[in-house]
Formats: structure tokens, sequence, C-alpha cells
């Protein structure tokens, strides 16, 4: 038989013929595996192979989250996509994957995506500029891949660039009067109490984005394990908070360094949020115009506005802070025959 598929797990049988693909497709050293694009546990249904001649030559990792829906319809999906450049191929790969989700009573097929926007999702539609840290790498022949087999963008993102750092700072400082006068407090992160703010941010962050696109919510132990790992990377000067008088936190400001920069002179400003209904509205300009003025402070050249939602008040708030388009990222679905 020359096509074969196999499924298995991480840390299963033949889950080696899984990651043995990656390492054949980029070049050792790639940006490809800075990040990487491999499964995570949660909602994970398995990792399928596709085998030529017993080579790997495509594979996915397909997902079941019983919250995932779109346009009200249950939604399965799929990440961790790598495929040669070969469109017989990735079509037998996609339409195994469509199969799967039909078969198990799935109205939409999504990708790529680990599970949940929660982890790592959306193809980059060009690699002409250079990658940024915790920006997915892939072949960007994957878009056409997907196209060519039925799946259509479902949403559009973008990441914006600026050397400028022009910005009313008379405005802002009235505006953080202003703030301050009705109670609110800024502070940086906590290293010496990461759990504890870990774990405000990430029930702050369940209110915040529970409207947002293909939001499904994560227990919160999960976000502070998945976060903590990456605590030694942290810059708590580029980590703000803002509390009200109680002491509870009311929004935050996540930026971090651009490990992927061979200068160190770009500051990535990662996600942003706001408690629905605290009462410091339009507290993010303040905090865009903090992480500005940290960014100046420490030498910072460049800023990244990273994966805006296109549909996003956060694009206007990077537009308003010099942020240029960068990057552009696309986010497929196909519906199935159900």
């Amino acid at each position: 038989m020359e096509y074969q598929f196999v499924k298995t797990l991480p840390g299963k049988s033949l889950y080696h013929l899984f990651d043995q693909l990656s390492h054949d497709l980029y070049l050792k050293g790639s940006s490809r595996f800075k990040l990487g694009h491999d499964p995570v546990t949660s909602h994970l249904e398995g990792c399928y192979t596709l085998l030529r001649h017993g080579k790997p030559v495509g594979r996915f990792a397909f997902y079941e989250n019983p919250s995932l829906e779109y346009q009200g319809q249950a939604a399965a999906c799929i990440g961790s996509y790598e495929c040669i450049p070969d469109q017989e191929t990735s079509n037998l790969l996609l339409e195994k994957a469509k199969k799967l989700a039909t078969q198990k009573k799935y109205q939409w097929l999504i990708g790529p995506m680990e599970g949940s926007t929660t982890h790592p999702y959306r193809f980059s539609q060009n690699n002409k500029s250079p990658n940024f840290f915790m920006e997915p790498y892939h072949h960007i022949y994957y878009n056409k891949q997907f196209q060519k087999a039925g799946f259509q963008s479902i949403a559009e993102y973008c990441s914006n660039k600026t050397h400028s750092f022009q910005y009313s700072q008379e405005k802002t400082d009235q505006l953080e009067q202003n703030f301050i006068e009705r109670g609110a407090t800024f502070r940086n992160l906590n290293l010496k109490d990461l759990d504890s703010d870990l774990r405000k941010i990430a029930v702050l962050s369940q209110s915040a984005f529970s409207d947002n696109f293909l939001y499904t919510p994560i227990q919160v132990e999960d976000f502070v394990t998945k976060y903590k790992k990456h605590s030694p990377l942290f810059d708590p000067r580029l980590i703000w908070i803002v509390e009200d008088q109680q002491k509870e936190m009311q929004a935050f400001l996540f930026a971090i360094k651009d490990y992927c920069d061979p200068k160190q002179e770009t500051l990535i400003i990662k996600s942003m949020a706001r408690i629905k209904t605290s009462p410091f509205k339009g507290i993010g300009s303040v905090l865009s115009a903090k992480a500005y003025q940290t960014a100046k402070a420490l030498a910072y050249k460049k800023v990244i506005h990273a994966f805006i939602y296109q549909d996003n008040n956060s694009l206007s708030i990077s537009k308003n802070f010099s942020g240029s388009p960068y990057k552009s990222y696309a986010l497929y679905g196909l519906k199935t025959n159900i």
C-alpha cells in the first residue's frame, strides 16, 4: 500500500513518526523549533501521521473541545499540521481530518488550532519579515493546501510594528491621574507572588475574553501551569497590572522581549485586557503608553503589537500608537457534510 495512516499519542508507540516529520521539513535551528507546533494534551483525540512507502509525509493532531463552536454549531479542530509540498498528499491528509470530523458529528472543522485559542493557532501568511518570539512558523504553502482542500478563512489577524514611540504624554498623564483619583493603582507583576498574580490574570482573562471569537474556558490552574513555565523569560517591568481600592485586578498588559531579535531591540505587546464591568474604561491606552515609556527607558527601538483580531478594539489602540502592518495570519474553517 502506497499510503497509510497511523494514529498515536505523545509518549505512545509510533509517536516518533509523527515527531520525525517536522525535523524532515525544516532545517536544524529553524524558527519552527523555537515555538513549535506540537500537540497539547487538552482535548487531544489523536495524532495522525500519513505515511508513503513507510515514510512520514503529512500529519495533524485532532482535537475535540466540547465548548468549541462556530456559527452556533459544534466544531472540531486540527493542529500540529505539517505536510510535504504535494497537493495529492495534503488532500489525502485533510480529507482524513474531514472524515473524522464528519464521523464524530461535528458540523465544522477548524484549523490550525491546538484545541483552543489559548494554545497556538493560525497560519502566518508570509515569512518575508523576520519571525518574532511566540509567532507561529511553518511553510507558507500550508495556506494553499488548506484552501485547495476546501477550507476558507474564517478570521484574519495582524501584527503591527512601529519604530516610533510618539504619543501624547500630556494626555496620557491626565488620563492616568484621572484613573488614580478614581481608585486605580498601577503596578508591575510580582515575581515573588507569581502564582497569585497568574491566578488573578487567569480569572480576569476568563471574564474579558469570554466574548472573543472562538473563546473557550481554560481551568485557572492549567493557565498558571502554562505561563509559569515561561516565567524565567518574563521581565516584570514589562507586565502591568491595574487594581482597584479593594486590590481586585481590573486590567493587565503583558509584554515580553522579542527573543528572536538578534539585537534584542524589539518589545512584543502580546495581550491586554480589562474586566468588562470595570469602572476604568479606556485604561488600555494608559497601559499601552506605560509599555512604551518602559520600552524607551530600557532602550528598545521597536514595538510589535502581536496577533490583533481584525475586528478588535486593540487594532485601533495599535494604530493610535503608530502601529503599521507587519504580518498577517489566517484561521480556516471547513463545513462538513452533516
